[in-house]
């Protein structure tokens, strides 16, 4: 659960499940009204200088300590790279420790957050509760320094690649490597972990790894991955409440490939509603498009398009084999991301050769509501006993 949320916020944060009765009534403005309750200012230090000037991957436009958190925190801007390799900026946090950093400096986690929305306005660091804040601040008890990245459209100009996995594992790589030159007392060893749509951003970081290592990479947690994208985008259509996941899908799709035309795969009951995904986040969409299911929500060009089906088995993860140690968590009551569908994305990788340790908690949801509890949270123990080891350079396990 996020830290400084109320628990009006929490009991109508949309992940897919339903709503509880006494907040049945929040509908698209009660969301955005949560919504700026929870916002921090999005000020000039977000706007990248126009032209950009052309730098390296991973360096610093700028940098600013802030205490609009719970914890102080350093913002940064740097330069990341697109899925076709244009030179962008993203803006990401960086939280340490109180005191002084260790010899060899603080050992970081690197978040990657799960899907907030693809307007400005949803990057997790202009969240007062930075969106994974609770799970944050349990790394940071441990002595664990976090970079928080939002991916690049998140905060600054332009719009989210969803689900893109090139460029959501730029924004991961780059913000860390940027996050090192803005705080130089944080180790060069860093473990990535990445929930949901963070998950998918991770396990393509991890097939990276296999084919051109990163310094100091010591392996990934994966909870919930967004993974099989065919399989998934089937789900949330045909799931009542989940509408708002193929909007989301379809608009940020379009981004990476102007030839995928929301209006071609929405129906244009839903086609009507688009425009929120510019000015509201995953609560405000949800509520938007909570009516919409199946053949209401899409057309049936949703799954024949020949770009669209392309962006999506092109930018799912499983097919190749990872990198590094990797520790895959699923709650087997996830109405997100099935159980089912995780189970096949890591029977795949193991026949790749993957190691990969996959564990399942019976009763976990994908996230965390006052009335059930979400993978994170319930796995967190393990997780942070697992990255641990990993700073520890202890063997790991592998269930394949």
């Amino acid at each position: 659960m996020r830290y400084l949320i109320t628990l009006a916020v929490a009991a109508t944060a949309v992940g897919g499940l339903a709503l509880p009765a006494q907040a049945a009534d929040c509908d698209v403005q009660c969301q955005l009204d949560l919504q700026r309750q929870n916002a921090v200012p999005r000020t000039a230090f977000y706007d990248a200088p126009v032209p950009l000037p052309w730098a390296p991957a991973g360096a610093v436009i700028r940098e600013q300590a802030t205490a609009d958190y719970a914890v102080p925190a350093t913002r940064i801007l740097y330069h990341s790279r697109t899925s076709a390799g244009r030179d962008v900026a993203a803006s990401a946090v960086v939280i340490v420790p109180a005191g002084k950093a260790p010899a060899g400096g603080w050992p970081v986690v690197v978040d990657a957050h799960g899907a907030s929305g693809i307007g400005r306005d949803c990057a997790p660091s202009l969240m007062r509760d930075l969106y994974h804040g609770n799970q944050m601040l349990r790394f940071v008890e441990r002595g664990f320094a976090i970079v928080a990245p939002d991916y690049a459209g998140l905060g600054t100009d332009g719009r989210q690649e969803i689900v893109n996995k090139t460029a959501e594992s730029n924004d991961v790589i780059f913000a860390q490597r940027a996050a090192r030159r803005a705080q130089p007392d944080l180790s060069p060893w860093w473990v990535l972990w990445g929930h949901s749509q963070g998950g998918g951003a991770a396990l393509a970081v991890a097939e990276r790894q296999r084919v051109v290592p990163q310094p100091g990479y010591l392996g990934t947690v994966v909870t919930s991955p967004v993974a099989d994208l065919p399989a998934l985008a089937a789900h949330v259509v045909n799931t009542p409440g989940y509408g708002a996941f193929a909007a989301l899908l379809a608009q940020g799709a379009h981004t990476s490939d102007p030839l995928i035309r929301p209006d071609r795969l929405l129906t244009p009951a839903a086609y009507s509603r688009l425009g929120i995904t510019a000015i509201g986040c995953l609560g405000a969409v949800s509520a938007a498009y909570g009516d919409l299911t199946g053949s209401q929500l899409v057309s049936p060009a949703y799954a024949t398009d020949p770009a669209f089906v392309r962006y999506l088995r092109t930018n799912s993860t499983g097919h190749l084999p990872l990198g590094g140690p990797v520790l895959l968590l699923q709650g087997d009551a996830d109405t997100v991301v099935p159980v089912s569908v995780t189970d096949q994305v890591v029977a795949s990788l193991c026949r790749l050769g993957t190691r990969l340790e996959y564990r399942t908690y019976p009763g976990l949801e994908h996230d965390t509501y006052p009335w059930v509890q979400g993978i994170d949270d319930g796995a967190m123990p393990d997780i942070l006993t697992w990255t641990t080891a990993r700073f520890a350079n202890q063997p790991t396990t592998t269930t394949c």
